[in-house]
């Protein structure tokens, strides 16, 4: 057992259970996690992924700042659909840097899974900017990122990981209906 992995999966759902929540504090839980977790996946040649939670962590700062701006402009949750008019340039924004990260990786580093980790992670990247933007659809990004972190992660063997985010693809679904009721739509 790695306790390491121990200590940043059990933030990681402290983390999630406060992303449910919709609650502010899910940012400090962030910066948290990303910091083991930018250890783990350097340890086990997930180079993306380590660096996906080195974005995370000024994403969650991010996050803080642009929640903490919506709960002073507005008395409700902030929570919102996403125009449709977004979705093809999110698609592509995801497709270009799924290929730039998986040309990168696979060309210079020793990663055993070059294809999940650079999907993953543009994913992850979008995910992120969805949530501090309180869209709802961020939800249903982090469903595909934590089947694939779930899968990839006892691939590796990072068995509480894989746990983690098998728990976190249920609180995405459950997440995904919360939020849904929150915003009222």
């Amino acid at each position: 057992m790695n306790p390491i992995e121990i200590i940043g999966a059990a933030i990681g759902l402290v983390y999630v259970f406060l992303e449910y929540r919709a609650s502010w504090w899910l940012w400090i839980a962030g910066i948290l996690m990303s910091l083991f977790y930018i250890y783990i996946y350097a340890n086990v040649h997930c180079y993306a992924w380590a660096l996906t939670y080195l974005y995370y962590l000024g994403a969650n700062i991010y996050g803080i700042i642009v929640w903490k701006k919506n709960s002073a402009d507005n008395s409700d949750s902030g929570i919102s659909n996403i125009s449709k008019k977004y979705y093809p340039i999110l698609t592509i924004l995801i497709l270009s840097i799924t290929i730039f990260i998986f040309i990168f990786i696979y060309k210079f580093t020793d990663t055993k899974i070059p294809i999940s980790e650079s999907f993953s992670t543009a994913l992850s990247v979008i995910g992120m900017w969805l949530l501090a933007k309180k869209y709802i659809q961020h939800w249903n990004v982090w469903m595909v990122v934590n089947a694939i972190y779930a899968i990839a992660n006892f691939w590796l063997e990072l068995y509480f990981s894989s746990f983690l985010f098998a728990v976190y693809f249920v609180f995405s679904v459950m997440g995904f209906v919360r939020w849904r009721k929150l915003s009222g739509k």
